[in-house]
């Protein structure tokens, strides 16, 4: 029974440390691709699937970042459902990261007032 528990636990230990090896393969190939794709994205890797997240300026850096981790051997799959860019959507109001104000209030000044 223990041989068992040692091989399941080695096997685990084995798929750790080559998803870790993946992750920092995969963010040298970023940062040697183009430097800012090395410090704007975050790459975590589990059982060979590349997670990639983070905000990149163009949709053409996206697509780099993803090519450039196909490169690495050992990669299975790449999931880049997390790496965003800064383009907004039509229609969408950014709003700063610590903006004081509130929804609420924008709507309510965004509305006309009523002549009388």
């Amino acid at each position: 029974m223990k041989l068992q528990s040692f091989k399941h636990y080695s096997d685990q230990l084995e798929t750790v440390a080559h998803d870790a090896w993946i992750t920092a393969r995969v963010k040298s190939a970023l940062a040697l691709g183009e430097p800012t794709l090395g410090l704007q994205i975050h790459v975590k890797t589990f059982a060979g699937t590349v997670a990639l997240s983070g905000r990149v300026n163009t949709h053409k850096q996206c697509e780099q970042a993803v090519a450039l981790a196909r490169t690495v051997p050992g990669v299975v799959e790449i999931d880049a459902r997390e790496l965003l860019t800064h383009v907004f959507t039509p229609g969408s109001v950014p709003t700063p990261p610590n903006a004081e104000e509130n929804m609420e209030s924008r709507a309510q000044s965004s509305e006309k007032p009523d002549d009388k």
